[in-house]
């Protein structure tokens, strides 16, 4: 076995690892409150992501998102809650969480952390990067998001513009 493959096989079970021993609130079966938080829908021009009353694909279609940012305010089970209209005192239904996204296109740096709030441990820093990240969940002032190059974090700042929001 060639030395590019044992690391390589060691990169992917830490990856695992990693994934395994965090805390998810989408996957949970306790459902995580969000502080209204921003994001964006990971959807084609002109397409458009049926919302439901439950977090259920099987659930009653109570409107459709044909655009973003939307209003995110808990997450459960992998699905997130949202706020028609952007408005969290409007009607709210459920869409898939991992059809959410959010940015690293912000000016100044994002934190990514184990886990949210004081027991997160610091896990990197990332700064003037164009990283997209898919939503897990929230809980409080933080989103949790999986990309590529970080895996599954938390962070308490982020873009919830497709198009970035630096200055």
């Amino acid at each position: 076995m060639t030395f590019r493959a044992i690391v390589g096989t060691i990169a992917v079970l830490a990856g695992f690892a990693v994934v395994e021993r965090s805390v998810d609130a989408s996957t949970s079966s306790q459902a995580g409150s969000c502080t209204s938080a921003q994001a964006y829908a990971l959807l084609q021009p002109g397409e458009r992501l049926a919302v439901r009353s439950q977090p259920a694909p099987d659930a009653t279609v109570i409107g459709m998102l044909p655009a973003s940012p939307v209003t995110v305010v808990s997450s459960q089970s992998g699905w997130a809650r949202i706020a028609l209209e952007n408005d969290p005192t409007r009607p709210q239904g459920w869409i898939p969480a991992d059809l959410m996204m959010v940015d690293a296109r912000v000016d100044g740096a994002i934190t990514a952390y184990s886990r949210p709030g004081l027991m997160g441990r610091k896990l990197a820093r990332i700064e003037s990067e164009d990283t997209r990240f898919r939503v897990l969940g929230c809980r409080g002032d933080w989103m949790q998001v999986i990309s590529e190059r970080h895996g599954n974090v938390w962070i308490d700042r982020w873009c919830a513009k497709e198009e970035g929001c630096r200055g």
